[in-house]
């Protein structure tokens, strides 16, 4: 993973699977009217793979990409979790609302906000575990005295202790809570919700404390310190499955099986669980200035046709042979000419106008609006190329005719988000923060890509005998990024990325991070 971060936008970007990356920004918002910020991505693709504009357009970018805005999981600590005395705890406002609703309240909104609070906490908690895992797997990894003390993570031991008495917690509160939630009384809405909830921990459970026995297993040392915590933790995952299988999920380990049904579930559930936090977008396709400008490449095409038939209508007859010719003439180049100023509108104005908006939707707060996202993507030739960013790009350059050895297409892809923070603050109190994330598919890029080994015959000079070896055959596509974030006085905050991304006709090898400063 790839990290940068400043004050106002942290970025990550990470390999997601053998085809996709993702982009990932953290966004912090302050309680003003309106905020807004910018992402530049450049792309520079190498022209051995023969990606162009004519055979790469807009519609393709864009289905290769795909883009969420979500609510950024808040931060609360397990054992906070539990703690009676914590009003914003999803567990004690379920438990609220669940006491009015055996007690005869029969609301539906107040069912609609068990299952909210049931969803936000399963975030919660995959979210803490997987922090906390993070961290002791991280430190587990230079734990002990053979790595150098320069080279140790940081690592609180007794971290470990405290985790699994809050886990042995949090097993009791919801053990409690899934007894509450069996009433009858309790509609069947809330219940099938909490099925969902109860079925996705167990997994959560399972999968990342596996981690982290696995952890502690590869340190000698710290095994033998901590063999009650293995001890206690093994416990927990072991139990998992069993429990899954005594409950009737579908999500049950079969040993020696495909596990089909294992990992389609946990997807379900967990697009079902985390679907809380992700917000609506509603797209449009038609931007009225890009609708205008295309429309006047067609007047300007039509006029040019027009005028070519008035010409040669009073020059020739109408049933004559260079009158006939004259109109196919003008017909073929009409058609020709719109073409042509829709693409210099395109690369022109994509400063100005974008190829599609998107509202940005509260799914949970009545379809309230609480933002808008601007996307244009276009092709650059090289004089367009603003020189700070062609600069990042020649950055790790060795020689000045580096850039004739290694010829390539330039695109570009703007995306501009305007957020409203003072309508989320006045609708949620904990979900305010969010991520914005994309991820791109490099399939249609690497297409024309030559096969990923090639044969390099050489001469073994122990024994002169002729060699074959199998060498690696990379590409390399390089990403230059801006960030451009504007706070509530229109002051102006900008940082870049440099990412190399080496790919091969297989998909992406490895992302590269390459130091902008």
């Amino acid at each position: 993973m790839i990290e940068d971060q400043n004050d106002i936008l942290d970025s990550r970007i990470k390999l997601h699977d053998k085809h996709r990356f993702e982009i990932k920004l953290d966004i912090d918002l302050d309680a003003a009217a309106r905020s807004s910020y910018e992402v530049e991505t450049y792309f520079f693709v190498p022209r051995a793979l023969n990606v162009g504009p004519h055979n790469y357009n807009k519609e393709k970018f864009y289905n290769s990409s795909q883009r969420y805005i979500r609510f950024r999981t808040p931060k609360m600590s397990l054992g906070k979790l539990c703690d009676p005395s914590l009003k914003t705890s999803p567990l004690n406002r379920v438990r609220e609302d669940l006491s009015k609703v055996l007690s005869g309240a029969g609301d539906q909104a107040l069912a609609v906000n068990i299952c909210n609070e049931l969803r936000l906490l399963g975030c919660i908690i995959r979210g803490e575990i997987r922090d906390y895992v993070k961290i002791f797997v991280g430190g587990l990894a230079t734990y002990g005295a053979a790595v150098p003390a320069a080279q140790r993570r940081l690592f609180v031991g007794e971290g470990l202790e405290n985790f699994l008495g809050d886990l042995k917690n949090l097993e009791t509160a919801l053990a409690s809570l899934k007894a509450e939630l069996s009433d009858p009384a309790v509609p069947l809405k809330v219940r099938e919700t909490a099925a969902f909830f109860d079925e996705y921990v167990s997994l959560i459970l399972e999968e990342y404390l596996t981690l982290l026995v696995e952890a502690l297993r590869n340190n000698p040392g710290a095994r033998a310190r901590f063999e009650d915590v293995e001890r206690g933790l093994l416990g927990i995952v072991t139990a998992q499955n069993r429990y899954r299988q005594a409950m009737k999920y579908p999500s049950v380990m079969v040993p020696g099986s495909t596990n089909e049904v294992l990992i389609y579930r946990r997807g379900v559930l967990k697009k079902f669980i985390s679907g809380v936090l992700y917000l609506k977008a509603e797209f449009s396709e038609w931007e009225g200035l890009t609708q205008v400008f295309f429309g006047l490449a067609a007047g300007a095409a039509m006029l040019f046709a027009v005028l070519v038939t008035l010409y040669f209508q009073s020059r020739y007859a109408m049933n004559s042979m260079p009158f006939v010719l004259a109109v196919v003439i003008s017909y073929v180049f009409k058609d020709r000419i719109k073409d042509w100023l829709k693409l210099l509108f395109s690369k022109s104005l994509t400063r100005w106008i974008s190829d599609r908006k998107i509202d940005i939707l509260d799914s949970s707060g009545g379809g309230e609006r609480i933002g808008l996202l601007k996307e244009a993507f276009t092709f650059l030739s090289d004089r367009d190329i603003p020189p700070g960013i062609a600069r990042l790009r020649r950055l790790d350059n060795i020689t000045s005719v580096d850039e004739e050895g290694k010829p390539e297409r330039v695109f570009k892809y703007k995306k501009e988000i305007v957020l409203y923070p003072e309508v989320i603050i006045k609708s949620h109190e904990r979900r305010r923060d969010l991520n914005d994330i994309m991820r791109f598919n490099i399939r249609e890029l690497i297409a024309q890509a030559d096969d990923a080994s090639v044969d390099y015959p050489y001469i073994d000079p122990a024994t002169g005998d002729i060699l074959v070896a199998a060498c690696a055959r990379v590409y390399h596509l390089n990403m230059v990024i801006k960030y451009t974030y504007y706070d509530r006085d229109e002051h102006v905050t900008i940082h870049y990325e440099r990412i190399r991304i080496v790919v091969n006709k297989d998909g992406i090898v490895r992302l590269e991070d390459v130091k902008v400063a």
